[in-house]
């Protein structure tokens, strides 16, 4: 071959495969169909249950429990309280009424133990007495 026929050759080669790729390109590319958006259903509780392990379920039932429990505990703790509160209002009330009866035996233990007082019984009596031997009872 010449080089006029390589030549000619060469351009008959590359036109073809030019064409052949003007071609391919001229074609559309295929595009992905276009999918409908997802639309989320609500489960049912039964449902919705089916697809909690058996494990978190005891974990939910603990800690239910739990609470419940230490809502009782409060409870009870809150009665005790009260109780307690009330017996110390009580004692307090029984100690005021117990030392007003005391300042009042003191009065009297001090009224009775006074010199003069019992000069005058024993005179009434018909007792006599010397100054030196009464003494203050304590």
């Amino acid at each position: 071959m010449t080089r006029r026929e390589r030549v000619c050759v060469a351009e008959l080669k590359f036109e073809e495969y030019s064409y052949e790729m003007k071609e391919q390109l001229d074609q559309p590319t295929p595009i992905a169909p276009e999918r409908p958006e997802v639309i989320v259903v609500p489960l049912s509780p039964a449902r919705h249950l089916q697809r909690i392990s058996k494990l978190e379920k005891t974990i939910a039932s603990i800690f239910i429990v739990a609470l419940v429990g230490v809502g009782l505990l409060m409870i009870q703790l809150r009665t005790s309280i009260t109780q307690v509160e009330q017996e110390i209002s009580l004692i307090q009330g029984e100690v005021v009424v117990d030392s007003a009866d005391v300042l009042r035996l003191e009065q009297e233990k001090s009224e009775l133990s006074k010199s003069d007082r019992i000069r005058e019984i024993a005179e009434e009596n018909g007792l006599a007495i010397q100054s030196e031997n009464l003494r203050k009872v304590k």
